[in-house]
């Protein structure tokens, strides 16, 4: 009986083995599937860093500039480059795409782009200080907006403190040909 006593425990350790090998084998392949979930993940989070992949916020971006998602892309991919190294941090996507723009007509088309927003912020920034301006003279008729009166006086040609708005009162004439620096008269 032996014989066949260490057939049946052959073939149970076989069994078992076989059994324990899938098992390896399931685990082993579970493992591999997770890993590459990992990867695909770690990859699109990669990409969207690298700044292939535009969120919200760069869809909002891109509207308020004017620009396509294909437009915008590209100035994400370009802002991350080199030319995140040579430019201030706020340049504009539109610039960032004049700057690197393939042909003289896509440089003129984004020039173009930035000029007319340029002209609307400095129309939108000149009715601002109209109205601050306006605000001030009606709340504080009395009051100077700057008050010189605390300041030195600037040695300087009259003419020259007339050109650069330089109140009088705070200017010594110092002309060619005046005899002594005095005090120049108030208008």
């Amino acid at each position: 009986m032996r014989p066949t006593h260490s057939r049946s425990v052959l073939a149970c350790l076989i069994a078992l083995g076989t059994t324990l090998g899938a098992n390896q084998l399931a685990i082993a392949q579970a493992k591999t599937q997770q890993q590459r979930t990992q990867e695909v993940t770690s990859q699109r989070a990669g990409a969207d860093r690298t700044g292939t992949v535009l969120d919200e916020n760069d869809q909002l971006i891109a509207s308020i500039w004017g620009l396509s998602s294909e437009e915008m892309l590209r100035a994400k991919v370009l802002l991350q480059g080199p030319r995140k190294s040579f430019s201030v941090e706020n340049l504009s996507p539109v610039e960032a795409l004049g700057i690197h723009a393939r042909s003289d007509a896509e440089r003129r088309k984004y020039a173009e782009m930035f000029a007319r927003t340029f002209h609307a912020d400095v129309e939108r920034s000149l009715a601002w200080n109209a109205a601050f301006t306006e605000a001030m003279a009606r709340m504080y008729p009395n009051e100077p907006v700057i008050d010189f009166s605390g300041q030195a006086k600037v040695a300087a040609p009259i003419g020259t403190a007339d050109m650069l708005n330089v109140p009088r009162s705070l200017v010594v004439d110092t002309a060619p040909g005046a005899s002594a620096p005095k005090a120049a008269k108030v208008r």
